[in-house]
């Protein structure tokens, strides 16, 4: 009697069999999502309970959005975009073959709720002024882009004189320049030391002049030049927001903040956030992102208003 031999290799045969798993865990997933505008009685239910829904927060497979008295909109991980009308109710499906997962999404999702549980965070107060403490407005702890670059201060009055002082450790960068007396913002001199992209640079203003001999002067503050190629990704997926359908201007506006924040430009996306608080008042999503904004930036003074 022959012994039949398996001649085959097993890993070979394994090998394809592994590359269809691959890819059908990569066209299956669970589907999650985000609210990006509730207006109106919104209770989100999911295996936690039953909770109010509000502007950013994050959506999970299962959950469902039941509209008692108002709307709400969604954006879900496969970058499909949802409007759930008055009286009408949405659960997120617990897998999607069809769809797949859209980085961009991913991102701006991860980025609004890093930034929102810190902006829910213990209630921030404004830091103690010291005597003679000159305070810095623009860039504060923020990257900017090249086009941006300027320094805005407090107003300085009674002085003589005010220096805008630059630094880096690495590479190692020192400078500075005066700008005529009652003024409180600087442009950068075109013939200074070139600033290089991606470095972290800390300036600080001073003034002198007043009745006693004390020189005004601020606390160090730190700013980054976003570098070429970043801005081109930024305004390219800039543009995958604009080009999502059923979106309005709002939620576009509110993804853009989102996404500015995932590049360290605060102070634009602080600017978005700020006039929707000021069209949305009681927005507590919008308003914890914003809180978390400041919060990141150390901006106590301005953490504190909210």
């Amino acid at each position: 009697m022959h012994k039949r031999c398996f001649c085959g290799s097993i890993p070979g045969l394994l090998i394809p069999i592994f590359f269809l798993l691959i890819l059908f865990c990569s066209s299956a997933f669970s589907a999650t999502g985000v609210l990006l505008r509730v207006k109106g009685k919104v209770n989100i239910e999911s295996h936690n309970g039953t909770s109010p829904a509000k502007t950013g927060m994050r959506l999970n497979p299962g959950d469902t959005i039941r509209n008692l008295d108002g709307t709400a909109s969604v954006i879900l991980s496969d970058g499909k975009m949802l409007a759930i009308k008055k009286g009408a109710n949405f659960t997120l499906p617990t897998d999607n073959e069809t769809g797949s997962r859209n980085t961009l999404i991913a991102k701006l999702m991860d980025t609004i709720g890093e930034t929102t549980l810190i902006g829910k965070g213990p209630t921030v107060k404004a830091m103690v002024r010291g005597d003679g403490e000159v305070m810095l407005i623009y860039p504060f702890n923020s990257c900017i882009t090249s086009d941006q670059l300027r320094f805005e201060w407090e107003k300085i009055e009674g002085v003589e004189g005010v220096d805008i002082f630059l630094k880096a450790p690495s590479p190692a960068y020192r400078y500075s320049f005066k700008v005529e007396p009652g003024k409180n913002r600087a442009a950068f001199p075109k013939n200074s030391p070139p600033l290089l992209p991606g470095t972290r640079y800390y300036w600080k203003v001073t003034g002198s002049g007043r009745v006693d001999p004390k020189v005004l002067t601020s606390k160090l503050c730190w700013f980054s030049i976003l570098g070429q190629e970043q801005v081109k990704k930024m305004n390219t997926e800039m543009a995958e927001i604009d080009a999502i359908r059923n979106l309005d201007e709002n939620d576009r506006d509110f993804l853009k903040a989102t996404l500015l924040i995932s590049y360290g430009l605060y102070h634009q996306a602080a600017d978005i956030l700020e006039r929707q608080l000021q069209e949305f008042p009681g927005d507590k999503g919008i308003r914890d992102l914003l809180v978390g904004l400041f919060k990141k930036t150390k901006n106590t003074g301005e953490a504190a208003k909210y």
